[in-house]
């Protein structure tokens, strides 16, 4: 049987997302008038990169997300996520990715530095591992969610200021998409963002 390569197929599942990249500073302050439920939080992730940019990958707490771009409405774009625990459920490539980094034995109660298990990934893995450190501030606007995200590449100290609104209702978000003044701003990933910081 052939290995998977869509880790779900119900695309009414799949939020829709916006993220733009920059200090956006009229932008953050309407969201602090009109957000709600404001929580700080701060979140160590390691991007696994790979060729293919409709798939997003990193680990959190030694657990493996995995998200695929299903589709692209009004400049908003649409993921499906999931957290194998496993490398059988896992798609291609990153079912190979789980078993290199040993991620069963967190699950397992084993001992495990997640950096020393990608140090040895080597350069046939076809991924470029990206640790950050991200500050993040999360709101509520009605039935949206919106964010304002300091990321900083561990490696180069680099950081990056992100903003992002998502939810499901798509006239809801381009119209808080348009309230924030970033109709027309580029809508860009994290993992297409902080790739391009440690190219030559």
């Amino acid at each position: 049987m052939a290995k998977q390569q869509n880790i779900d197929t119900d695309i009414t599942r799949a939020r829709y997302e916006y993220r733009v990249w920059g200090q956006h500073r009229e932008a953050r302050k309407m969201l602090d008038r009109l957000g709600s439920n404001r929580s700080d939080e701060r979140i160590e992730d390691c991007y696994l990169l790979v060729d293919d940019s409709t798939w997003n990958a990193k680990v959190r707490d030694n657990r493996l997300k995995v998200k695929q771009l299903v589709a692209e409405d009004k400049g908003f774009e649409r993921w499906t996520a999931d957290r194998p625990r496993s490398a059988d459920a896992a798609p291609s490539p990153f079912d190979e990715l789980f078993d290199r980094l040993r991620l069963d034995r967190p699950q397992r109660g084993k001992a495990y530095d997640l950096y020393e298990a990608v140090s040895e990934l080597g350069s046939d893995s076809g991924t470029r591992a990206v640790f950050v450190v991200k500050h993040r501030r999360r709101y509520t606007i009605g039935r949206l969610r919106a964010e304002v995200t300091d990321v900083e590449i561990v490696e180069t100290s680099e950081v990056l200021r992100t903003l992002a609104i998502e939810g499901d209702d798509l006239t809801e978000l381009v119209a808080l998409r348009k309230k924030l003044g970033l109709r027309y701003e580029p809508n860009v990933a994290v993992h297409e963002a902080i790739g391009p910081t440690l190219d030559d």
